[in-house]
């Protein structure tokens, strides 16, 4: 049975001390809430502060030969980029003759869905309605099936593997690339990859080739010896996945499934500081390192640009985190109200509705008041609008709410 739904009860004096409790937990939130929005602020305006830096100082070079000049500024490089090695994982006999190689190891497991539906009763008591649902599903992430409500038939094996990146140096022109630059390199291309036991002359033919800057190690040479470990003997080939299991198209719990993302040698568009005949970490004034890494030809302007927005995009992400969280806070310190409502269902609900367009307009006014003191050394003027804005919106908030209560 995959499919379990329980009932519980909770009674009047038992809500009303959980409310009690929800009081203390609700101003956590709200300073956690505070701390994150403050904390965001900062980190949003750094971030901006540096990336501009970096985009006003760089220097788009005219080819991949390193000239003295430009040491220890940070510099656009574009040019084919190759490894200095063949990129192995032993565990499961695959090589690429790539940049970077990620491995993703999947298993096949249970996984607890729960939902709850809660019900007031006349008296300020709650039923509770909790469904547990049991699904089979592939993840990368080990399900511990010991926190499951209904264990029994739903057990999870230890996952034996775990997904893996391999990285390699690298050049480009003259320009040393260690892993920590490649690791920028984004891993898109799906990888067969090649079997240690197979013939390796066709690969060895595109490694060698005498047009090569960087010639990687013989794949001809080899061997298990070279290995970590001896590849697992027990891992089925299926299209552009490996398996361990009985059957690929009826998969059963403990089954693993191995695929791959490679990032092949090919033009890349590195921004980075020039230090010697290495590219590495720029570090700006307010102490942000910038390493960035693009496929083909990029320019400087896009680079900074796409960068810029994804930071825009995070304040709002950590904005809205943190609008949330002030906004569970108060309600949760003011639920003792409803809950002592709920004596009479009816009221208990009309409670908690008035408590939450409060909840609304406090988190939208002290949420405005934080973010716009974090702003306020660095842009006052922003700092100012932000606040009038959260004002004003408030207001409007506590006006609809006066005309749905008179209703």
């Amino acid at each position: 049975m995959d499919n379990f739904t329980e009932k519980s009860y909770t009674g009047y004096g038992q809500n009303i001390g959980n409310s009690l409790k929800g009081i203390f937990f609700g101003f956590l939130f709200l300073i956690g809430s505070i701390v994150l929005l403050w904390w965001n602020e900062g980190r949003s305006v750094d971030q901006s502060t540096a990336l501009s830096e970096m985009k006003e100082n760089i220097i788009t070079l005219s080819d991949t030969k390193y000239s003295p000049k430009y040491d220890g500024q940070p510099v656009l490089a574009q040019g084919e980029v190759k490894p200095l090695n063949e990129l192995i994982d032993s565990a499961f006999g695959v090589r690429s003759n790539g940049l970077k190689l990620n491995r993703t190891v999947e298993m096949y497991q249970w996984k607890e869905n729960t939902s709850s539906k809660s019900e007031d009763k006349l008296g300020g008591g709650t039923e509770t309605v909790t469904t547990y649902d049991y699904v089979k599903e592939w993840s990368s992430s080990e399900i511990n099936s010991d926190s499951f409500k209904h264990q029994e038939g739903h057990q999870n094996p230890k996952m034996l593997y775990k997904s893996e990146t391999f990285i390699t140096d690298a050049q480009m022109g003259d320009f040393h690339l260690d892993k920590t630059v490649v690791d920028h390199i984004s891993a898109s291309e799906d990888h067969a990859g090649f079997d240690l036991e197979q013939d390796s002359n066709a690969t060895n033919s595109n490694l060698n080739d005498e047009s090569d800057v960087v010639k990687l190690s013989s794949t001809s040479d080899l061997n298990v010896s070279k290995l970590d470990q001896a590849p697992i003997s027990n891992v089925k080939i299926y299209n552009n996945f490996r398996y361990i299991g009985k059957d690929a198209q009826k998969p059963q719990i403990g089954d693993i499934r191995i695929s791959y993302k490679n990032a092949p040698i090919g033009i890349y568009t590195i921004a980075a500081k020039m230090d010697g005949k290495a590219l590495t970490d720029y570090m700006t004034k307010n102490g942000k390192n910038f390493i960035f890494a693009r496929n083909g030809k990029v320019s400087a302007d896009n680079i900074f640009a796409n960068e810029l927005e994804a930071n825009s995009v995070m304040t709002w992400v950590l904005r809205v985190a943190g609008l949330t969280l002030m906004f569970m806070g108060f309600s949760m310190m003011m639920g003792i109200l409803s809950t002592l409502a709920k004596v009479i269902p009816f009221l208990g609900s009309l409670v908690g509705g008035v408590t939450g367009i409060i909840a609304g307009v406090l988190t939208l006014v002290v949420g405005s008041v934080v973010i716009a003191l974090a702003w306020l050394s660095s842009r006052p003027l922003l700092s100012l609008g932000i606040l009038l804005v959260g004002i004003m919106i408030a207001i409007g908030i506590r006006k609809l709410g006066k005309q749905r209560v008179a209703e």
